[in-house]
Formats: structure tokens, C-alpha cells, sequence
């Protein structure tokens, strides 16, 4: 008798530690409608009606296959029919009809993990599609990336002409809308780079 009462004293005390065990948060994914819309600014906007502003997305073309990670820069009603909105300018890189006007996408949350795990896990596969810019000094081929660890290297191709070059990664900056990667002026140069073109962005290993 007090074998069983201590077994069931132990399964009170127990209990409560594995009831409060820490849950891991599974990404918020959706998929759904979304239009594109004109706006004046050359970035890639996405606009929601809940993600806060500055979330990072993972949208995805569930008709041509084609990814692009984005973030929240606009907000919008819940409706039915929509789910967010994508600014035109980014209908090429994700095999948007423009004029069609809208695509059926998912929409996925990137997880907030540390940049050096981050890269880890993504070094072999990174890919990245948006705009780049020049930078005002730099004779050699260098680039400063928002979230790539210093001495990382890339290949980074003008999307129109196909040209390439391999640049390493020496400085970071801010994230932005309207610009992924800034390029020195000798390896923008290579590639027909000028005030704002659109790249693609691709791990070297």
C-alpha cells in the first residue's frame, strides 16, 4: 500500500514539470491571394493585415515556384479574397503575370534565429533576388550585405545581362526596402551595376 502511495505522490510532483515544458513556436505559414499594387519606390514591399511592420517573409509563387524574402512594409484590411498585397516591382523576381495582377503565394514567417546559426544552416543553399547598388569608394570586389558575416563570399549576377562576379563580403549594413547589397565601385562596374539593379545574390562554396 505505501508502494502505490508513493508512486502516486511522485507522479503529483513530476506532473507539473513536464506540463511546463518550454514550447517551441512553429512559424506562422498561410496561403492565399495576393495583388500587386504600383508604387513609386523601386524596393520590394509587402503589405499585411497583421504581420507587424518590419517582419521578415518568405513569399512564395505556388504556381511558378519562386521564392523571394521580403519584409512588412504596409498594412492592409483582412479580407476573404486577400491576403496581402506585393508591390509590382516585385512580380519579376517572384514569375509574376503583371498583368494578370495577382498570384496564389504563400506566405511563411522567418524565424528569428542568430545570424551565425542562420548562415550555418544556409550557407550551401543561399539565394537572393533584389536590388544593389554602387558604392562610392572601393577599388576592389567587395560588398556589404545587411545579415552575411564579414569574409563571407558571393556570387552576384545582374539579372538582366547574366554577368557575374565573386565579391567578399567586408562590412554590413542596415536592412533596407530598397536595396539588398551595396557593391564597390569596381566589382558594381564588372557587372553593369549603376544607380539601382536588380541581382541575384548566391553562396559561393
Amino acid at each position: 500500500m505505501r508502494k502505490f502511495l508513493l508512486i502516486g505522490l511522485m507522479g503529483i510532483v513530476l506532473l507539473p514539470c513536464f506540463a511546463q515544458q518550454p514550447q517551441v513556436k512553429i512559424p506562422k505559414i498561410e496561403e492565399g491571394n495576393a495583388f500587386l499594387y504600383e508604387t513609386d519606390d523601386d524596393g520590394y514591399y509587402i503589405s499585411h493585415s497583421t504581420y507587424p511592420f518590419g517582419t521578415q517573409v518568405m513569399v512564395t509563387n505556388l504556381d511558378s515556384g519562386r521564392q523571394l524574402q521580403m519584409q512588412v512594409g504596409g498594412r492592409i484590411d483582412q479580407n476573404a479574397d486577400w491576403l496581402a498585397a506585393i508591390s509590382a516591382t516585385a512580380a519579376g523576381p517572384l514569375g509574376i503575370n503583371p498583368t494578370r495582377g495577382y498570384a496564389r503565394v504563400r506566405i511563411a514567417e522567418v524565424p528569428k534565429v542568430t545570424q551565425r546559426k542562420a548562415m550555418r544552416a544556409t550557407v550551401r543553399k543561399f539565394s537572393q533576388v533584389g536590388l544593389a547598388v554602387a558604392r562610392s569608394d572601393g577599388d576592389t570586389m567587395t560588398a556589404a550585405h545587411p545579415s552575411l558575416s564579414v569574409g563571407t563570399k558571393i556570387k552576384v549576377t545582374n539579372t538582366r545581362t547574366n554577368q557575374a562576379v565573386v565579391a567578399t563580403i567586408s562590412a554590413r549594413i542596415r536592412a533596407s526596402q530598397t536595396r539588398i547589397l551595396e557593391l564597390s565601385r569596381a566589382a558594381a562596374r564588372s557587372i553593369g551595376v549603376s544607380r539601382s539593379t536588380e541581382v541575384r545574390i548566391e553562396s559561393v562554396e
